[in-house]
This record gives C-alpha cells, structure tokens and sequence, in this order.
C-alpha cells in the first residue's frame, strides 16, 4: 500500500467509528482477511496474530482484532485497517465514513465548581481556621503549592522540623503564615487559583472534594 499515514495518536472520531459500528463490523468482517496485510504493514506481529487468532470463533477473532486496534490507540494502524476493507470490504469502509461521530461528553475539570463560586465568598479573606481545614485536602507534591505563595523551600524546611515532620501541622502553619503576610489581601480566591495553577503544572495530588467542603463552609459571619 502506496497511502501516507499518519503518525498520531487514534483520534476520537476513528475509535468512535469503530465502537459505534461494533456488532456491524462483527458480523460483517473476518479478521484473516485483514490481519496479513497489518502485518505486512509492520502494524501487528506474527505473536500478536497467533493470539488473535487463538479464539475458538470468527466472531470471536474479529472482536480480538477490534480490541487489539482500539488498545494499540494508533492513528497509523487504523488507517491500514481500512485501507485493508477497501480490498473486499469496501460497504464496510462507506458505512464508516458515513458514520455521524457522536460528540465526546466535555471534559470536567476537577475545580470546575470553584467558577461557580459567589464572588462575594472569593473575596473573603482566609482565617486560621480555613488553614487547618484545607491542610488535609493536600497529598503529594503539596510543597510545589507553598512555593507558589511565596513560602521560601528554607521556610518549608524550617517549619517541617520544627512541628516533627508532620506534614497537616506544617501545611497550616505555613498557609497561616502566608495570611498573615498579606493580610486582607490573602482571600481565597487568591489561594484556590494558586491551587488550581499549581495543579495543572505539577504533579499534585489533591482531594477535590474535601476543598469543595472547606470552601462552602466559609462564612463571613463566624
């Protein structure tokens, strides 16, 4: 085959295509048609034929053939997939093309919610209290959070030996520390977009959640 291929990642309307055409493309295909022209295209090998090829049915052959090129998420392979069809099964390649791709459901980010908070309660200001309650929503990675606010790593360091190493106790003193160096100006919408920011660069581990629960329990009135 002459095609230029692609060199990406299986894309969503590719794999939908497959798994909205699924008991089509079980009844339709028999995978010893196909599997030799993937393998002379370098996209399968002989182990991975011999393991298809082990199911004791047709039906059972194409379904591993299937779950073999949704689970290898090439691009490449796909596309020798259906150049393949156009040899004999060109009413399959027509029925795939034509295929509406039902749209993917949007991506949530985990901190989505805090968008929806009332701007009156980003602006409240975070009181000691608020430091110890969100001390236990942080996990791995929480120190790359304190630089982010200015905590110094000598700072950091100081802090953990002082309280024994104990991670809750030092996160608290350190959020109360960055309060109480910006005063008013230390609200939460500052901190939850310090947070958010440190999230998306670094590998944090957070427990979203348990800061949604911290969040709503801020009041301006305790």
């Amino acid at each position: 085959m002459s095609a230029s291929y692609s060199e990406s990642s299986l894309s969503y309307d590719s794999e939908s295509r497959i798994q909205q055409n699924w008991i089509f493309l079980l009844d339709e295909l028999d995978e010893a048609d196909i599997v030799d022209h993937l393998f002379e295209a370098r996209e399968i090998t002989r182990d991975q034929i011999d393991e298809i090829e082990s199911k004791p049915t047709k039906r059972k052959k194409t379904e591993a053939l299937l779950k073999f090129i949704l689970q290898k998420k090439k691009q490449k392979l796909y596309d020798v997939f259906v150049e393949t069809l156009k040899i004999d099964y060109i009413h399959v390649v027509d029925k795939l093309n034509a295929t509406k791709v039902i749209p993917a459901e949007p991506k949530v980010a985990p901190y989505d919610w805090f968008k929806d908070i009332p701007n009156s309660k980003k602006q409240l200001a975070l009181r000691e209290s608020d430091a110890s309650r969100f001390s236990n929503c942080f996990g791995s990675g929480w120190e790359a959070i304190m630089y982010s606010l200015g905590i110094k790593k000598t700072e950091l360091e100081l802090e953990l030996e002082n309280v024994g190493h104990r991670k809750k106790q030092t996160i608290t003193n350190l959020i109360i520390r960055w309060k109480q160096r910006n005063g008013k100006s230390a609200t939460l919408e500052k901190f939850m977009n310090t947070v958010i920011n440190v999230s998306i660069e670094d590998r944090v581990t957070l427990d979203w959640e348990e800061l949604k629960k911290c969040v709503d329990r801020m009041s301006p009135l305790y």
